[in-house]
């Protein structure tokens, strides 16, 4: 029989898994992990693969416990025979101000734990963590319950884990066993819109949306996600590894994030935005234009543009993109161009500034890569001139 390794998230013990224990327990062996008062993802992952109660096994991670198992996985990936990730993410804390808030945030809550003890801390925490229509349920007091038998040093450890969570994009990228994706619909701390990332990202996976759902969806809506779990372990509908199709899911969001790229970096480059423009390129990219040598790198492309003169204008108006996933992490696209120059030396009149007489007709035809951060970027882009129109037709 299969072991089914259970992982709990941020303040949670076995009560999260408590349903899914009980209807699972005909279909495998489960084991429940305890983080204890362990302060890293990657010990958490260690104490796990050191305590696990089989060489192998199938493992589910909720919320904070979908990070472990990523770890897991980046540290023995031959020992997991099946992955489940349940409201969870995969991106490390954001730099700059984005970052501070959020250690801003967890520390106040610890500091109010500290105060005035992990039931009060713990009440008004998980009044996020459940859909809206039941925090006045037993479900929510049991949810406050759990929280109150942890310590405010447990809670501070785990704080600790969190900020320094890493990006786990290759750990996701490099998966290559059977795996499920699941998510609250109404999950406000890990959105669906992540989970559909990560649909895309883990070539195969298969998502399940939990409907009336907050994040805590094994609570929430026990059968549902009890369910989900079932089919996953049962293997009905698993793919052969090597042999995994990109799902039209997959398909249509990679190749919409594509689409976006391209355009996104047409309107900043025409804003002469010219770093957010580097943005939408990966470092070593090479750039093709009509007549020109190539540029090779995301700082020669950089370079170039800034050495035209300030006074240039551009239009490029994008229409009619093409794109074809080549694979999970790259794609083909062929956008039709039209583009307009002038110069702001030129005074704004009731129509704008006066066009130059040559109107442009081109492609862009582009790879794009998907890099570690999630974020699709052209890795390499031939620009083609086809028609033109002078004044006067």
């Amino acid at each position: 029989m299969t072991t089914l390794v259970l992982i709990p998230g941020l303040l949670c013990d076995e009560f999260v898994w408590s349903e899914q224990r009980r209807a699972l327990a005909s279909h495998a062996r489960i084991w429940v992990a305890d983080h204890g008062s362990i302060s890293s993802l990657t010990e958490m992952a260690q104490a796990v693969l050191r305590d696990a109660p089989a060489a192998t096994f199938a493992l589910a991670g909720h919320s904070m416990g979908g990070r472990v198992a990523l770890e897991v996985m980046r540290l023995a990936p031959h020992r997991i025979e099946r992955l489940a990730l349940l409201d969870s993410g995969w991106q490390p804390r954001l730099s700059g101000s984005g970052g501070e808030a959020e250690q801003t945030s967890r520390m106040a809550l610890l500091e109010e734990a500290r105060r005035d003890g992990m039931r009060a801390m713990g009440r008004r925490w998980a009044q996020g963590m459940v859909h809206p229509k039941r925090l006045d349920s037993p479900l929510f007091e049991s949810v406050v319950d759990m929280v109150e038998r942890k310590t405010p040093d447990i809670f501070a450890a785990q704080i600790r884990a969190l900020l320094a969570r890493p990006n786990a994009m290759e750990q996701l990228l490099a998966i290559d066993c059977p795996t499920l994706v699941a998510c609250g619909r109404q999950d406000s701390w890990s959105p669906l819109s992540q989970h559909l990332q990560m649909a895309v990202i883990v070539r195969g996976a298969r998502l399940r949306i939990i409907e009336e759902s907050g994040h805590m969806s094994t609570l929430e809506q026990p059968g549902a996600v009890t369910a989900a779990l079932a089919e996953w372990l049962s293997g009905k509908g698993d793919i052969a590894v090597g042999q995994r199709p990109i799902a039209l899911l997959e398909r249509e969001l990679a190749e919409s994030a594509c689409r976006d790229v391209v355009r996104r970096a047409a309107l900043t480059l025409d804003a002469n935005d010219l770093d957010g423009f580097a943005q939408f390129f990966t470092r070593d990219a090479v750039v093709v234009r009509p007549g020109k040598e190539p540029l090779c790198g995301v700082d020669a492309l950089l370079a170039s543009y800034r050495s035209r003169p300030a006074s240039y204008l551009t239009r490029h108006l994008v229409s009619g993109s093409v794109v074809d996933l080549r694979a999970p992490d790259e794609a083909h696209a062929i956008s039709n161009v039209l583009l307009w120059t002038g110069s702001t030396d030129h005074e704004i009149g009731d129509f704008g500034r006066r066009a130059q007489s040559r109107q442009v007709v081109g492609e862009f035809e582009d790879t794009l890569r998907l890099c570690s951060d999630g974020r699709w970027r052209i890795a390499h882009r031939q620009a083609r001139f086809l028609l033109h129109v002078e004044s006067g037709g």
